[in-house]
């Protein structure tokens, strides 16, 4: 299926079973091997920041430009056989991705700076996946019970030009105020070192009513044995240095499901429709006490996520000729994401407290085309292709909430930005038959990009604030399938 770009739901394939469990059919022992590999060059991913008085004709500037890579690895290994009157697959899955990027705050107030950052993520999972499926006459049953291990982190690491002639290291600095710090990178990221198990169950039901095929598959997921770290330094050369380290828990859980019709008008024009629905929360926390000028204090953390997703749509899938198919399909997707980053010294009368609430809350409506399609030129020869493009229209809402009870300050600071997103993948592949095993070769590529724009006002320091967002990227990757 990547050699097609990944049609799931418009074009009917072997590993569909790995979405569906009721597809699994084992009436002989298979083995499977898939790896692919993703290279990533984020050409620009940048925010400014204008903070600008309505009283005196001045302007703060807080701009920060980023560039770096990512590197995604995807390895499955697994077999399916038949087990009693049903199936049985058993697979392991490794997937990890690594980021890194580096960036620098070039103005503050027009004048230039020597501030500098870098932000690298390592996100890491092994997966143990058993499946078995059972037939009931026009039915299928299926399930899967799915064990991963998480390790996940994002790290940030700033230097700053203290303006003394010495300089400040910060990494991951934990209170960064939206508008009026020059420390604030969490519009990139949010820092964690988490270590988590998560099980997931699936069931499924696969049957064909008449000319229509149905597929419906539930599942559900939750985290257990979650621990995370949060540790923040900050190192003055010459001078002092703090550190800071809260443990923590991480919960969560997610459920969703997807649903596939394909109705088959004749033998060889068939239309299928795809609804999938996901939700996911995920909490991170900690506490604890810090050194030096933090030794006195007792802080305590939260970091919040929910995602919510809706795909919706159908096409058309047609045999023009033996050996020769073509599938176009148009679909709606509907996201959103929302963050929370809280940070608080919860002794009475301490220090403030700072709430990055919905941070951002980004909704994302999306229209996406696929056309995929393959030609047997010989009968152990195929080629594939594929080709996708999608435009979206996004908005997001950051809001960030101080509290300083010794100095009776309390504001809210709020900006909406939106814009498009856009982007384009092309892939190509085969199959190639030996007597005993199947290779299928792919490579992809794509390009994307999204821009963003808005507004928003402080009324207690009587300023406008404008803020603009930016991503472009490339990207790159390829793979080999193995069926024994």
């Amino acid at each position: 299926m990547a050699g097609m770009g990944d049609p799931y739901g418009l074009l009917d394939d072997e590993s569909d079973f790995l979405i569906h469990p009721g597809l699994l059919k084992g009436e002989e022992s298979k083995f499977y091997s898939n790896y692919r590999f993703n290279y990533r060059d984020v050409m620009y991913w940048n925010y400014t920041l204008d903070r600008i008085s309505l009283v005196h004709p001045v302007r703060f500037r807080f701009a920060f430009k980023t560039s770096g890579d990512e590197k995604d690895h995807d390895a499955l290994l697994g077999t399916t056989l038949p087990l009693g009157q049903g199936s049985m697959g058993l697979f392991f899955q490794y997937t990890g991705n690594r980021g890194h990027y580096n960036g620098h705050e070039n103005e503050w107030a027009g004048q230039p700076l020597l501030h500098q950052y870098s932000l690298k993520s390592d996100l890491n999972t092994f997966s143990s996946r058993l499946l078995y499926s059972l037939p009931l006459g026009d039915l299928s049953l299926g399930s899967e019970i799915q064990l991963s291990y998480r390790n996940d982190e994002n790290r940030i690491f700033f230097v700053m030009d203290n303006g003394i002639g010495g300089y400040l290291f910060y990494i991951n600095p934990p209170i960064g105020r939206l508008f009026h710090d020059r420390l604030n990178l969490l519009p990139f990221m949010f820092p964690w070192d988490s270590k988590y198990w998560e099980a997931l169950l699936k069931g499924s039901i696969a049957g064909q009513f008449g000319p229509t095929k149905i597929t419906l598959t539930l599942q559900g997921s939750f985290i257990f044995q979650g621990k995370n770290k949060y540790d923040h330094m900050r190192l003055l050369i010459p001078g002092l240095s703090e550190w800071l380290t809260l443990n923590g828990n991480v919960k969560g859980w997610d459920v969703g499901g997807n649903l596939w019709l394909t109705y088959s008008l004749t033998k060889d024009l068939s239309f299928p429709f795809l609804l999938k629905i996901a939700y996911e929360k995920k909490t991170r926390d900690g506490d604890g006490s810090g050194t030096a000028d933090l030794a006195a204090f007792y802080f305590d953390y939260k970091n919040r996520e929910e995602v919510s997703q809706i795909e919706v749509g159908g096409g058309v899938d047609k045999e023009f000729t033996k050996g020769t198919r073509g599938a176009v399909g148009i679909y709606y997707g509907y996201i959103q994401e929302k963050g929370n980053f809280f940070f608080v010294n919860p002794l009475p009368l301490a220090l403030p407290t700072f709430d990055f609430k919905n941070y951002p809350n980004h909704k994302e409506h999306q229209i996406l085309a696929r056309l995929s399609g393959e030609k047997i030129f010989y009968p152990s020869i195929t080629i594939r292709m594929g080709f996708t493009i999608f435009y979206s229209w996004v908005r997001e809402d950051f809001e960030f909430n101080y509290s300083d009870i010794i100095n009776s300050v309390n504001y809210i600071d709020r900006v909406s930005l939106d814009g498009p997103r856009r982007g384009i993948s092309a892939s190509v592949g085969g199959t190639v038959k030996f007597q005993r095993f199947s290779l299928e070769p792919f490579v992809t590529g794509g390009y994307q990009r999204f821009d963003l724009a808005g507004d928003g006002i402080n009324i207690i320091f009587n300023e406008r604030i404008e803020m603009d967002r930016s991503r472009k990227e490339w990207f790159i990757g390829g793979g080999l399938s193995i069926l024994f």
